[in-house]
């Protein structure tokens, strides 16, 4: 999720938009990454096995597959937009302007999904260091036209939010462009050829089959991060607006255990198809251990500067105010986060993605949504019945509902771990 600092200057609503749009824009990516999970899935084992020639197909039909779907949800978000977005309760002065970004980055999902294909495929041969310059690439990209597009810089009008959404769709579609010129031209340890993206049926199968957990398991994070948005929403324009940069404070903190979270991915995917079981386990209790230490780090860092680095973003105190108490709150989970990042890596490294489906479906549907509404409302209303078993301690509930998750979700993925059913190959060789 990128940053649009400038938008912090121009108001509430304008920070708002983006947060709105966020969680469907999420969606769409949710069917992207979690497609592109079996093309990790499939080049790591067949490369761990030796199957160069059989990585490079079923890298090709992956990034062919994704590249349709791209197109396919462009359509849908620039259409759906305003629906979409009138019915998870978006505040009426928000709603204009996010229909605005949802539908300029919606129109970039093509190439959105062509940079994720790119980023999983190189995953699983152990490349982690190109998607990681081209993603600088992207970063900077977005952070240079950001300023100029939103306030009108030099002879550029001033377009505010929809100068940040043009900057973040101009960012995506560079590094697609990057990504897809490495991989047609052999300067990756991919290489894809025209034949190669001609789709054939055992392939799609084999795609949609460890693929379609691992989408309805994003698909469903990104359904819950939407029901979270219009529950935050009830709260008011200031709670979204903390809410919203206090998502982006986490992103950027996190930014790193994705990165080990891919390695992590890659190298037990790898060590699983060439038969190294224990050295796959081990390499992800190193993983755990390194990734938990970094983010107690960040994680006290962000809590004890929790007021100024809202006070970066933006100016009204309220929601400065609120930014921080959500900061201080859900920053000391993420250290839990992580564990349960990385054993969601682990699983889905070797293909099994079937039981990371349903510890997501748990962690965010039961246990964040549940625990946050529990919290935070006195009436739970739940469409067929209303229950009043709420607290009703008002939007902190939801700060204390998502550092819950992420914590008891830690715990329940370490006993699957134990179980040790992960380590089997879900490759035909």
């Amino acid at each position: 999720m990128l940053i649009h600092i400038g938008l912090g200057k121009l108001g509430p609503a304008e920070v708002g938009a983006p947060t709105a749009a966020w969680p469907i824009i999420f969606s769409f990516l949710a069917i992207g990454m979690g497609l592109s999970t079996a093309g990790v899935s499939l080049v790591s084992q067949h490369t761990g096995a030796g199957g160069r020639e059989e990585a490079n197909t079923a890298a090709g039909q992956v990034f062919s597959f994704l590249m349709i779907l791209g197109i396919i949800t462009a359509v849908f978000g620039y259409i759906g937009a305003p629906f979409i977005l009138s019915i998870i309760g978006t505040p009426p002065n928000v709603l204009p302007l996010a229909i605005t970004y949802l539908r300029i980055v919606g129109l970039s999902m093509p190439f959105v999904f062509a940079y994720i294909a790119f980023r999983f495929l190189l995953r699983g041969v152990g490349d982690m260091v190109t998607p990681m310059l081209i993603r600088a690439v992207l970063v900077i990209v977005n952070v240079i036209l950001d300023p100029i597009l939103i306030f009108g810089w030099w002879f550029f009008p001033s377009l505010g939010v929809q100068g940040a959404a043009i900057a973040t769709a101009l960012a995506r579609t560079t590094s697609a462009l990057i990504g897809i010129y490495l991989l047609f031209n052999g300067k990756v340890d991919i290489k894809l050829t025209l034949d190669s993206l001609k789709l054939k049926l055992r392939w799609v199968v084999k795609i949609i089959k460890i693929g379609f957990p691992a989408t309805i398991t994003r698909a469903e994070s990104a359904i819950g991060f939407i029901l979270l948005f219009a529950l935050v929403a009830i709260f008011g324009e200031n709670p979204v607006a903390a809410y919203g940069i206090g998502r982006r404070v986490i992103h950027v903190m996190t930014i790193g255990i994705w990165g080990f979270a891919g390695a992590t991915m890659t190298m037990v995917g790898q060590n699983i198809g060439a038969d190294n079981k224990e050295r796959g386990e081990e390499i992800v209790k190193k993983a755990i251990m390194l990734s938990f230490t970094v983010l107690i780090i960040l994680a006290i860092f962000v809590v004890l500067f929790r007021t100024h680095i809202m006070r970066f973003f933006i100016d009204e105190p309220d929601v400065i105010s609120e930014g921080a108490r959500y900061l201080a709150i859900f920053s000391m989970s993420i250290p839990f986060f992580g564990i349960y990042r990385i054993f969601d890596s682990t699983f889905k490294g070797t293909g099994h993605t079937f039981p990371v489906m349903l510890l997501t479906l748990f962690r965010i549907w039961v246990l964040r949504l549940f625990l946050s509404a529990l919290f935070a409302l006195t009436v739970i209303n739940l469409g067929i019945i209303s229950l009043d078993i709420g607290f009703g301690i008002g939007v902190v509930g939801i700060w204390y509902g998502m550092a819950a998750s992420n914590i008891i979700g830690a715990g329940l993925s370490s006993l699957y771990f134990l179980s040790g059913r992960w380590k089997k190959k879900t490759i035909d060789t």
